[in-house]
């Protein structure tokens, strides 16, 4: 019987441990927001593209994305304006085939913004944090960061 009380005190004790052990881990997401609060933090802003997937974003006219409150999206390219449908639900988003306007403006540019455009068929996640949307793809490992913040009061 004092036998089958230690393993069992031992058993317990290393069921404890390990509870705690990976119920502390440090690797924790922060909670996601609800639909609302999200649909409130996109809609209506216009979001300044800063980092591609890791790379960042230095362009004369920044690259931007505008949420709209009834599905639309709507944004600059680096060349062409586009439009298209957003879906959102919970955390996940998506997007549907963007129109654009058919202006030519040079290698460079249309290059830009078809790897633009293509990068944002590609998203599957959102979150926003601290004045950052981030954009999440399932073939990257970095998010697309985008800001509303401007350079300063004069400029």
């Amino acid at each position: 019987m004092n036998m089958h009380w230690k393993k069992y005190c031992c058993f317990v004790t290393l069921l404890l441990g390990m509870l705690v052990a990976f119920g502390c881990s440090s690797h924790e997401e922060a909670p996601t927001m609800d639909q609302k609060t999200l649909e409130s933090e996109l809609v209506n802003k216009v979001w300044n593209l800063k980092n591609l997937f890791a790379r960042d974003v230095d362009t004369d006219e920044p690259l931007t994305l505008k949420f709209n409150a009834d599905g639309t999206v709507e944004g600059f390219g680096g060349c062409n304006l586009f439009n298209g449908k957003y879906t959102l639900t919970g955390d996940s988003l998506s997007f549907g085939p963007m129109a654009t306007t058919r202006k030519a403006c040079g290698a460079a540019l249309g290059e830009q913004e078809y790897t633009y455009l293509t990068f944002l068929a590609t998203i599957s996640k959102v979150k926003v944090e601290d004045d950052e949307l981030k954009l999440f793809s399932a073939d990257q490992s970095e998010p697309m960061v985008f800001t509303t913040g401007t350079g300063g009061l004069f400029w």
